[in-house]
């Protein structure tokens, strides 16, 4: 049995309605994860989910304790799905995560978008720092007999394009990500919906850009730097090296910093500096869409390498 909540202005409420702001969100460690196939790879990813929200309808009261299946049944979560969402519920709530109904109004308050699945979770943001993912890519490294590969961003402004970024380089099998700045949302509501919940799949590290770039290079990272007016064809660099697919905003591109070769760089040639062909009248391509080619030219070139040396 749940105990429901009506009010928008309940206290537990209102604090949930908050993580829907970025300052919230980086002061409580804590984001709002809209929609059941989102939530539920939170969970499965072991994320932690902090409690669940469920909208139970007008016909919700305080004092009522709510049957779940009822509860669900009325709902406007999609019929087909009301068993999987059932079993998951009992999981998180044995698991001891608080699964609390709430009112139309109140779920208002705590919903991000126009989602009709009426599931939303509150979660504890978790990323990687670039010491942890030293290990993290030596282990995914022995799994897929791979060299690894890295998206590395850079002033990506818009959530949306993060998010899309993410699910590509999900899709292409991208072991890591890495954001070059002092500080980002990562887990900004945009972000998540548009990945599809694949933010949740993908080791992500936030890093100021000096510090980024001294990891790659003691690392002996190649950085393919996505750049327009640069010489070589994306489709002829050697993806099988360990390797950093670095994407800049729209808006200004990569900073110098990316572009400047150090001894090191020309050492152990680090640095590639690639364009996409822009056959028609635009002079670029959306920055999700350049990850993307980026990301499965990788994939293409790495079929049948293999670089594993282990039994």
């Amino acid at each position: 049995m749940f105990a429901a909540i009506v009010s928008p202005h309940n206290p537990r409420v209102k604090g949930a309605a908050l993580l829907r702001e970025s300052r919230a969100r980086r002061r409580e460690g804590l984001f709002l994860v809209d929609g059941f196939r989102e939530v539920l790879r939170a969970w499965s990813s072991k994320f932690e989910v902090v409690e669940i929200f469920l909208n139970a309808g007008s016909r919700v009261n305080s004092a009522q304790k709510t049957v779940l299946e009822s509860l669900l049944h009325d709902s406007r979560f999609p019929s087909e799905r009301v068993d999987e969402l059932s079993r998951f519920l009992r999981e998180v709530d044995s698991a001891g995560v608080p699964v609390i109904p709430l009112s139309d109004s109140a779920f208002a308050k705590v919903c991000f978008g126009d989602r009709d699945e009426g599931v939303v979770a509150v979660v504890r943001a978790k990323t990687f720092s670039l010491v942890d993912l030293d290990a993290v890519l030596e282990k995914r490294r022995l799994e897929t007999c791979e060299e690894t590969l890295i998206a590395t961003l850079e002033g990506i402004e818009k959530p949306g394009n993060f998010g899309a970024i993410l699910r590509s380089a999900d899709g292409a099998g991208v072991d890591a990500f890495i954001v070059s700045a002092s500080d980002y949302d990562v887990f900004n509501p945009s972000a998540i919906r548009a990945s599809l919940g694949a933010i949740f799949h993908i080791p992500i590290v936030v890093a100021p850009a000096e510090d980024v770039l001294g990891w790659l290079r003691r690392n002996r990272i190649q950085r393919v730097t996505a750049l327009c007016d640069e010489s070589v064809p994306y489709n002829q660099l050697d993806y099988a090296r360990p390797t950093s697919i670095v994407l800049g905003s729209e808006a200004h591109g990569l900073t110098n910093m990316w572009s400047q070769e150090s001894d090191e760089d020309v050492r152990y040639d680090l640095l590639k500096k690639a364009r996409l062909p822009m056959l028609g009248i635009a002079d670029s391509l959306n920055v999700s869409t350049a990850a993307a080619v980026f990301f499965y030219e990788a994939r293409r070139f790495r079929l049948g390498v293999t670089t594993c040396r282990h039994s």
